[in-house]
């Protein structure tokens, strides 16, 4: 007996035909239904970060919204390169979610010999949510008080001032390559596995300086454990109108953190628009607003097209200041 679904080409045509129908069907349905389970936010960094406490504030709310459990979930290391590729890999249906940023899909490319995930390819970016300016802080020794004064003194100095930050490929550490190439002075990168310490250390005196975001370190100006000599970005940041940016002096200078939202790639259309929408519900919602305004955070919400277009650019502008600086993972 001849087989006629392989030997009939029309009648293979037609069960093809009927299988990709049917396929369709069903992820029309999937997508509709979606969520049905819990979803899992991967986070690249530890617990207790400025990533991490965004995470759980979007996560919280987010579950309201969508009326299924958002579940947070710690995979630190590698500068967030490990979340990065876990979630890369991940099936593209939704339930895996985390937070794209300035350091994994704009810094690390460049930073690390090697990276096994594409920041374009590889993922589904379907919204940007906040960014944050940085203030660069001295501790009370070192004999400056504005960014013409420490330029100066990093020229007299070079290589006598070092800046923390919370590991390689972090906003602080790119803040710090930035001033570097910008203002062409020698300062030392020093990271930190507990930042914690080395906030210690620079209330101490041991290390030289940072940038770090506002909220967190302000508190330490106002107490007069530490100078603030600039925020990171072109404006003044509302927290402490009275610190100038940086690019006042050293023009041009202009680096901010970025968060956004990212799923693996091949994430169905109907779902990615189901969760933009959410999203920009979520950052609607006056509770969130004063709660990212507490953290410092910038609430700067664009489409998904607008959202892959800023990553292709921001990774080339990130990777560009690794380059120039020389810099490397530690």
């Amino acid at each position: 007996m001849q087989n006629h679904s392989i030997r009939n080409p029309s009648r293979r045509l037609g069960l093809f035909g009927i299988l990709l129908f049917a396929l369709t069907s069903l992820s029309n349905v999937q997508a509709q239904d979606y969520p049905n389970k819990p979803i899992r936010f991967i986070v690249p960094y530890s617990a207790g970060t400025t990533t991490d406490v965004i995470a759980r504030v979007y996560a919280q709310k987010l579950t309201e919204v969508l009326g299924q459990t958002v579940m947070v979930e710690n995979k630190a290391g590698a500068g967030g390169n490990i979340a990065s590729e876990y979630v890369a890999r991940a099936a593209p249906d939704g339930y895996t979610l985390t937070f794209s940023t300035s350091a994994t899909h704009a810094t690390n490319p460049a930073l690390y010999e090697k990276v096994s995930f594409d920041p374009i390819k590889d993922f589904t970016h379907i919204a940007l949510m906040v960014s944050a300016p940085n203030m660069l802080v001295v501790n009370t020794k070192i004999p400056v008080n504005n960014m013409a004064e420490l330029i100066a003194y990093a020229k007299a100095n070079p290589g006598k001032l070092t800046y923390i930050s919370a590991g390689s490929g972090t906003s602080p550490h790119m803040a710090g390559e930035l001033l570097k190439t910008m203002a062409g002075i020698d300062i030392q990168h020093v990271p930190y596995k507990n930042i914690t310490q080395g906030f210690t250390d620079l209330f101490a005196g041991e290390v030289s300086m940072t940038f770090y975001h506002v909220p967190v370190i302000y508190p330490h100006v106002k107490s007069g454990q530490l100078k603030a000599l600039g925020v990171a970005t072109s404006e003044r940041s509302p927290i402490a109108p009275e610190v100038p940016p940086i690019g006042d002096t050293v023009k041009g200078y202009d680096l901010r953190p970025w968060w956004g939202l990212s799923g693996p790639a091949g994430m169905q259309k109907d779902v990615v628009e189901k969760l933009y929408a959410a999203t920009t519900t979520v950052l609607s919602d006056p509770a969130v607003q004063k709660r990212f305004i507490e953290l410092g955070m910038i609430i700067t919400p664009m489409t998904t097209q607008e959202f892959n277009d800023f990553t292709v650019v921001e990774l080339a502008k990130w990777g560009k200041i690794v380059r120039d600086s020389g810099a490397k993972a530690n």
